[in-house]
């Protein structure tokens, strides 16, 4: 359904490691892991692969070094139709995330940055021009590189989704006008000084996004209530679909991914938030970022009842 649209990233490629627990240890006290494995992940990889997945021609900018994970990392972005071109193998060292799973799937995640701190902000733009429809973005690369690849996609008349994760502080008002700005709940305290646990406050914090950035709609992904959606005007709540967590990893860049596809393709932020919701929902029932990625097809079948449009 989103085969004509031509999609870029610009952001981090890492190989996780998961590790399994039933609890997270004290400071001081060890703790009997269940199991542990490798995985390729990153941010800007698992939203180009989301992306690819539901069937949109999408390239990734970033930085890899010329070792064993960079090696599997662009194998495995290849294998999922990403277009690696724009990838360099000369960073001194490979993206490395820690992931710690407890028993209940819920995640703590150490990001090692490697390669993706060494990322060039005009080799990185040079994957945006005018033929582009989507560019994605999120904060595991500097910052320079970020405001660079926006504002030039911005010029360029692309839609441009700001994911803004890990949460930082970060200079939006350098990136003045993008189409959607889309933080999680810590993301969003991060920035604004505002927890978004209630209307109230969700309102609070997404008014002072929309000043910061000018963004057309700020987008907050609130876990399992789903997101809201503040379009300058009126706030609505787009509620999540009920499912079974087994690992959280990449649900919010799974539903970025099918967010950002959806309003290319229909202009409906409202559709495009239940779209991400579906994609989000979907995600947390599989182990692993990579894999938990659903296609175009999967979420038809599991919510047939809800995708005739599709």
């Amino acid at each position: 359904m989103y085969s004509k649209i031509k999609a870029a990233v610009v952001g981090s490629i890492n190989m996780d490691i998961i590790l399994n627990m039933e609890r997270v240890p004290d400071v001081g006290e060890n703790v009997l892991g269940t199991s542990y494995g490798y995985a390729c992940g990153g941010k800007g990889a698992n939203q180009a692969i989301g992306l690819a997945r539901l069937g949109a021609k999408t390239k990734i900018a970033g930085k890899v070094a010329n070792d064993t994970n960079g090696h599997k990392l662009l194998e495995n972005l290849k294998k999922n139709g990403v277009d690696v071109s724009k990838v360099s193998t000369g960073g001194s060292q490979t993206g490395l995330a820690a992931i710690i799973l407890d028993g209940e799937g819920r995640n703590r995640i150490v990001v090692y940055e490697g390669a993706n701190a060494e990322i060039d902000p005009d080799e990185a733009a040079d994957c945006i021009d005018e033929s582009l429809d989507l560019l994605l973005v999120q904060f595991e690369t500097r910052e320079e590189v970020v405001i660079k690849c926006v504002n030039r996609a911005i010029e360029k008349g692309a839609v441009t989704v700001v994911d803004c994760g890990p949460a930082k502080n970060f200079a939006l008002e350098k990136m003045q006008g993008v189409t959607i700005i889309t933080p999680n709940e810590s993301e969003t305290k991060a920035l604004t000084g505002v927890y978004p646990d209630s209307e109230k406050t969700i309102l609070e914090a997404s008014k002072i996004l929309s000043e910061r950035s000018r963004a057309k709609f700020v987008v907050l992904k609130l876990g399992e209530r789903g997101c809201s959606v503040w379009d300058g005007e009126r706030l609505k709540i787009i509620p999540s679909y009920p499912c079974k967590v087994v690992d959280t990893t990449a649900a919010g860049d799974s539903f970025t991914a099918a967010m950002a596809l959806e309003f290319v393709r229909s202009g409906d932020i409202y559709a495009a938030c239940d779209m991400g919701n579906r994609a989000g929902s979907f995600a947390v029932g599989r182990m692993g970022a990579v894999n938990s990625m659903p296609t175009a097809d999967e979420i038809r079948k599991t919510y047939v009842d809800k995708t005739s449009e599709i």
